[in-house]
C-alpha cells in the first residue's frame, strides 16, 4: 500500500503591535483581615476488627474482584519461593497461625482417586434492594488425571450464570488449563500457558504470570477442599492458606484464615462444618465467609457474601449428596 502526504505551508497572520500597558493606579494601604481558623478535623473512627474481609460475587462460590494486585505485606517469604518458580509470579503458600511458611504437599492418593460430586445450593439474596431467590448447583468429575467443574446459578428475571474449569490433577493438586464465564451472552475466558507460565485472555486483556498452585475462581475451592481433608495441619485455628486465584480478566492472591468450627442447621438436619474467611487485599472492601464439611470432603455447604454497597447473596446446600 501506498500513502500520499501532502504538506502545505500556511504563513502565519501579521500581528498588531501591542498598546503601551496602562499607567498603574496609586494602590491604596489597607489592613489585613486574619485569616478565619481551620476548622477542626473530624474523629476518625478506629478501623472494626470484628468484621470479616469479603469478595464480589463475580461466582457461585466466591467473589473477588478483578483490581488490585497482593500488597506487599501479604506477599510469600522470598525464601519459601520454589526453584520452578519465574520471577514476578506468585505461589501458594501456607502459614500457620504465628505466621512461619507450613510444608504442605499433597500426598498422591489426593490426585489419584477418580470422583464425581453435584452440591445443589438455595440462594437468597439482595441486589440494589431487590430481594431474589435462586438455585444453585457445583459439580466436578475427576478421572485419569484429568478434571471437569462447573458451577451454574438461575434466577427469575436476573438469568443464569456459568462458570466451567478444566484441566490436569498432578503433584501440586489441580492445575488448570482453561477457565470460562459466562452470563447471559457474554462469554469471557482464560487459558493457562504452564510451559510459558503465562495466563491469556478473552477478550484481550495483558497477560498473568502464573506460578506453581495457581487456580481459577473455581478450581480454588476443588484446591481448598483437598487440602484440608489431606493435610490435617491446615484446619488449626488461624491457618493461612495463600492461593494465587486467576478470573477472567486479571490475577489476585486470594488468603483464606480457618476460624472456628461450627455446626450448622442446614435443611437436611445439623452438620459439622469448619469456617473459614477470605482475607482482605489492599482495596477489597467485600466480604466471604465459607463453611466447609468434613464428611463431604471439605466441600463448601454454605457460602456468604457480602459485597461494599450493600449486596449480599447467601448459599445454603439443600440436602446431602
Amino acid at each position: 500500500e501506498v500513502a500520499r502526504l501532502d504538506t502545505v505551508w500556511i504563513s502565519p497572520p501579521v500581528v498588531a503591535p501591542a498598546p503601551p500597558p496602562p499607567t498603574p493606579r496609586p494602590v491604596r494601604q489597607t489592613r489585613a483581615r486574619p485569616a478565619p481558623p481551620a476548622p477542626a478535623p473530624l474523629p476518625v473512627p478506629a478501623p472494626a476488627t470484628d468484621m470479616p474481609a469479603p469478595p464480589q460475587p463475580e461466582t457461585v462460590a466466591a467473589a473477588v474482584t478483578d483490581g488490585d494486585p497482593t500488597p506487599p505485606e501479604a506477599a510469600p517469604a522470598q525464601e519459601s519461593r520454589p526453584a520452578d518458580t519465574p520471577p514476578g509470579a506468585p505461589h501458594w503458600q501456607v502459614r500457620g497461625a504465628d505466621g512461619q511458611p507450613l510444608a504442605a504437599a499433597l500426598p498422591a492418593a489426593a490426585t489419584d482417586t477418580p470422583q464425581h460430586q453435584a452440591l445443589r445450593y438455595r440462594v437468597h439474596g439482595w441486589i440494589k434492594g431487590l430481594e431474589y431467590h435462586a438455585q444453585a448447583e457445583l459439580s466436578w468429575h475427576t478421572e485419569d488425571g484429568r478434571y471437569l467443574a462447573r458451577q451454574s446459578i438461575s434466577a427469575f428475571l436476573l438469568g443464569s450464570l456459568e462458570q466451567t474449569s478444566r484441566g490436569r490433577i498432578g503433584a501440586e493438586g489441580f492445575q488448570p488449563e482453561r477457565f470460562d464465564d459466562r452470563r447471559l451472552t457474554r462469554l469471557r475466558s482464560a487459558t493457562l500457558d504452564w510451559e510459558a507460565q503465562l495466563a491469556r485472555f478473552e477478550p484481550e486483556r495483558p497477560p498473568a504470570a502464573i506460578g506453581p498452585g495457581t487456580q481459577d475462581r473455581l478450581s480454588v475451592f476443588l484446591q481448598l477442599s483437598a487440602l484440608l481433608e489431606h493435610l490435617p495441619a491446615l484446619r488449626a485455628p488461624g491457618t493461612l492458606v495463600e492461593i494465587p486465584t486467576l478470573g477472567s480478566r486479571s490475577l489476585q492472591m486470594w488468603q483464606f484464615r480457618v476460624q472456628d468450627t461450627d455446626t450448622l442447621e442446614l435443611p437436611s438436619g445439623p452438620l459439622a462444618t469448619l469456617r473459614l474467611q477470605r482475607a482482605p487485599q489492599s482495596g477489597d472492601r467485600e466480604q466471604a465467609l465459607l463453611w466447609l464439611a468434613p464428611a463431604l470432603g471439605y466441600a463448601p455447604v454454605r457460602i456468604q457474601m457480602q459485597e461494599s454497597n450493600g449486596d449480599h447473596l447467601t448459599l445454603t446446600l439443600r440436602e446431602l449428596p
